[in-house]
């Protein structure tokens, strides 16, 4: 009887609006961004405030306004990314204990940051047996077609999707069946709380 074939089954998805793991990223543009505002304000500024009138006084104001802006807006998005992976987190850790039955396999945003960041695959034996395995699956963006004439942009939206697979061993099947219809319904109700919430 040949052996069975792994199942897969996606517990969770996220988008990289949602967790991208580098807030900073979009830390240039909008430095330029702000700077541009700061000058703009700079200049209306001028008409009331004599001592913004000089080319110093200009570029400090413009500069201090821009560096201000972007740190308050990347650590605002560093809180976002941080506050989403912890929900995440705990979430998934429900449907482990779920699954495994044991609360030891729980995992801190730490070790969840660096399943999603490697991509391999974490065992979660069930009662000492191998067969389940956590992964982080990241979609890779659809490859579009290059033309010279159109600036490449780099700020497309990927899609990470956190998937179980169980591995049937050569005994057993029939119980394994039961652990992965449990994933299913964990991952299901899991779901459908985020939704309501």
């Amino acid at each position: 009887m040949p052996n069975p074939k792994p199942e897969q089954r996606v517990l969770h998805a996220f988008t990289s609006e949602q967790w991208s793991g580098r807030p900073a990223k979009d830390g240039g543009s909008i430095f330029v961004g702000s700077a541009i505002m700061g000058a703009v304000l700079c200049l209306v500024l001028m008409i009331f405030v004599p001592g913004l009138r000089s080319g110093g006084a200009f570029t400090l104001f413009t500069a201090a306004f821009a560096v201000l802006f972007t740190v308050l807006a990347v650590k605002a998005k560093a809180s976002t990314e941080r506050k989403f992976l912890e929900a995440l987190t705990a979430t998934l850790n429900d449907t482990i204990v779920g699954l495994t039955g044991n609360i030891e396999h729980r995992l801190s945003a730490q070790q969840f940051r660096a399943l999603i960041e490697n991509g391999a695959p974490l065992p979660l034996p069930v009662n000492g047996v191998p067969g389940l395995e956590l992964q982080a699956v990241r979609a890779k963006p659809p490859v579009q077609a290059r033309n010279p004439a159109i600036k490449r942009v780099d700020n497309v939206v990927w899609t990470t999707r956190i998937v179980v697979t169980a591995t049937p061993p050569d005994y057993g099947v029939t119980s394994f069946d039961r652990l992965m219809a449990a994933a299913v319904d964990l991952g299901g109700d899991s779901g459908a709380q985020k939704t309501a919430g």
